[in-house]
């Protein structure tokens, strides 16, 4: 009996499909990578628009099947689409089938992770060549929207993580994949490491951080204005910026008062003591009220009691001003032009008589 048959014997629920080897044409090519592509469906399993595509990293140690069962429990739905890849660096021997039969063995094993008989669609991808290299052209081949690895669970940090970012693939994947990435660390490494946090001595608890101030947190406190990222402005101030903000007509401002005709209007008045302009638009202070300013103390100079002279002009008066000036300018423009005009008819009839003379001079000879 095939290697099929015993397949479909062991997962009936799923149905084999079109798959792929190109292993024996040697090495891999910028858009093609060297693998044996195997490719299952689950019985019921149709696509939609909601479907996603989720590449996880399988070999032979404990924390791989660890990453696939958590993917398969908790992030796969029906519908979607599993690629499982496994690298072997060492290349194949021509002639060589055994890794075709190693990679059934892996797709069953695969298949019987799906305890939750997920209708989905599982490929697996056993390619050859380089880690790192194989998993980025196969992540742009199939485009997921997530990667699962899996960790041994130690946390390589500071120095250390630097020199060992190229041995520790789920750190490599953090700092290069296109796509986000969940490294899924086993509940035993998980737990112990949980423990280890507690009952450390120099840890602190946020009780604890607490007791230290009775109870108080430190923003709620007389230092809290530091805390704050913007300034507190009136309900009026910020009804005007949305307003303001997004074009909204003047009803909505609540800064913009309307304009009522009926409502009487005060109109600020002269004080008694102020004497008529003795010129139109000009208002001085009057000599007794300077007198007492300097009673008081307070010396002014000639320059500070200019301040006071205050100049009213209309708006007519204004647009009179600059029309006599546009004026003034236009007549001094047209004069220099007609004195231009005129020295050039001179010029003209200075050189035609002096052209007649030297004629006529010619003529005699």
């Amino acid at each position: 009996m095939s290697s099929l048959t015993k397949n479909s014997n062991a997962a009936p629920r799923f149905r084999q499909h079109v798959g792929f080897d190109n292993l024996p044409a040697g090495d891999s090519t910028k858009n093609n990578t060297s693998s044996f592509t195997l490719h299952v469906k689950h019985q019921g399993y149709q696509p939609s628009r909601r479907s996603r595509t989720f590449m996880v990293g399988v070999d032979e140690h404990a924390y791989s099947d660890y990453a696939l069962v958590w993917l398969l429990n908790n992030m796969v739905d029906d519908g979607d689409q599993v690629v499982c890849v496994r690298v072997i660096e060492n290349p194949i021997r021509p002639g060589e089938k055994s890794y075709q039969e190693e990679a059934r063995k892996l797709l069953q094993t695969i298949q019987s992770k799906n305890e939750q008989n997920r209708a989905i669609s599982i490929i697996l991808e056993w390619a050859v060549g380089k880690l790192h290299s194989t998993f980025q052209k196969l992540l742009h081949l199939h485009q997921p929207s997530m990667l699962v690895v899996g960790t041994k669970g130690r946390s390589l940090g500071g120095i250390q993580g630097l020199m060992n970012t190229r041995n520790s693939f789920s750190k490599y994947c953090l700092q290069y994949s296109p796509v986000p990435v969940v490294v899924v660390r086993p509940d035993d490494k998980r737990l112990k490491k949980k423990e280890k946090r507690t009952h450390d001595p120099n840890r602190q608890s946020y009780a604890a951080m607490l007791a230290y101030n009775d109870g108080k947190h430190e923003a709620d406190g007389d230092a809290s204005s530091l805390y704050e990222m913007e300034k507190n402005i009136s309900p009026d101030e910020e009804a005007h910026r949305v307003a303001a903000a997004i074009g909204l007509p003047a009803a909505f401002d609540p800064t913009i008062k309307p304009y009522e005709p009926n409502k009487p209007r005060y109109r600020r008045t002269s004080p008694p003591s102020a004497p008529s302009p003795t010129a139109a638009g000009t208002t001085f202070v009057s000599p007794s009220q300077t007198a007492q300013a300097n009673e008081s103390g307070d010396e002014d100079t000639g320059e500070e009691e200019d301040e006071y002279e205050i100049e009213a002009v209309s708006g007519g008066q204004l647009l009179a001003a600059d029309e006599r000036k546009k004026l003034a300018l236009e007549r001094e423009q047209k004069k220099r032009l007609h004195a231009m005009e005129v020295g050039e008819a001179a010029a003209l009839l200075k050189s035609g008589q002096s052209g007649k003379s030297r004629d006529s001079d010619d003529e005699d000879e």
